[in-house]
């Protein structure tokens, strides 16, 4: 993978669930969620479509046509509806390897040329989708170790719109990529979360859960491993943060001492290059010369500097019911 410093939409039914609603007040399926009541922190959709829509849905020139999803402008929102401010009991959800024998990790090594199959830079990749009505768009994701093997980590505003209800659908991931080049291949998604408990900036952030897949048919970790992901961490360690912009459609990347932005996120002052198709990007922290790192935020897109939604009680409960799916 290249490494840069910086200084007619297929109708896949999706089911919604918002969690902590009674049955009657959640959204009816194919629909938008409904309103969370106030205890709510997860909501969920479901793939429908089968594995072979999606990928007869997904031809090179489709892919090579769909759009960088506009970065969001983050807005003023009411502290009553920012509940996860506080940070709580830090976590950490170390990183894990490739799967499968030597043969396996050599395949993640080469395509990165690091020391080991964990490595960021063999997990973050190219995240595709359809916003129904609208057409097809790029964000980027990151392959968070997990239990079952298949949790992405990305952007609530790369699944869906937190202020119409409005859910994505025809997800699909290929870690490593470059520039059109899928060395692994792709995988389809079958199901997600995100929060819904914070709809401001600081709120957004979502994880996906993927079907086996791939050149081989298997676990997406199991092929390139899993970045380690930190919840409630000290949100001042040197960080490197990196995307694959639509604009130039390999990842890139910048690095520095984060500080305390508006509405609970962290901000770096010199990274000008992560453009729409960055989004949900991973920022990762305790960054090692083999790769491997932490995840501690998911890129939301610039509010002067760019802004990442850190991970605190809320994220932990949306990735806990994604790595458990």
């Amino acid at each position: 993978m290249r490494r840069i410093a910086l200084t007619a939409v297929c109708a896949a039914t999706t089911t919604v669930v918002v969690l902590g609603q009674t049955a009657a007040n959640a959204a009816p399926t194919g629909s938008a969620p409904a309103h969370s009541a106030p205890a709510s922190t997860v909501a969920t959709a479901t793939n429908q479509a089968s594995a072979a829509k999606l990928d007869a849905y997904w031809t090179p020139q489709r892919i090579k046509n769909a759009k960088p999803l506009v970065l969001p402008k983050p807005k003023a929102v009411e502290a009553a509806e920012r509940p996860d401010a506080k940070p709580g009991k830090p976590r950490l959800v170390p990183a894990a390897a490739p799967e499968g024998g030597p043969d396996l990790r050599a395949k993640a090594e080469a395509n990165t040329k690091a020391a080991a199959g964990t490595s960021v830079w063999s997990t973050v990749g190219r995240l595709v989708f359809s916003i129904p009505g609208k057409g097809d768009y790029l964000c980027t994701a990151n392959v968070v170790n997990s239990n079952n093997h298949d949790v992405l980590a990305t952007a609530r505003h790369c699944v869906m719109d937190i202020d119409t209800g409005q859910t994505y659908t025809n997800f699909r991931f290929a870690p490593t990529y470059d520039r059109g080049n899928a060395p692994h291949g792709w995988w389809n998604w079958r199901s997600m979360g995100w929060r819904v408990d914070d709809k401001s900036a600081g709120g957004d952030n979502a994880f996906i859960v993927l079907s086996t897949g791939g050149n081989d048919g298997r676990h997406v970790q199991d092929v390139v491993g899993g970045t380690g992901i930190g919840f409630n961490w000290d949100s001042h360690n040197y960080a490197h943060a990196l995307g694959i912009p639509g604009d130039k459609d390999y990842a890139v990347w910048c690095e520095g001492a984060p500080y305390d932005a508006q509405q609970g996120g962290v901000s770096l002052k010199v990274c000008n290059g992560l453009s729409g198709g960055a989004s949900g990007g991973p920022f990762v922290v305790n960054y090692q010369p083999d790769g491997s790192a932490v995840q501690t935020a998911s890129y939301m897109g610039s509010w002067g500097d760019a802004y990442w939604a850190y991970y605190r009680d809320a994220a932990w409960q949306v990735y806990n019911g994604a790595q458990n799916a």
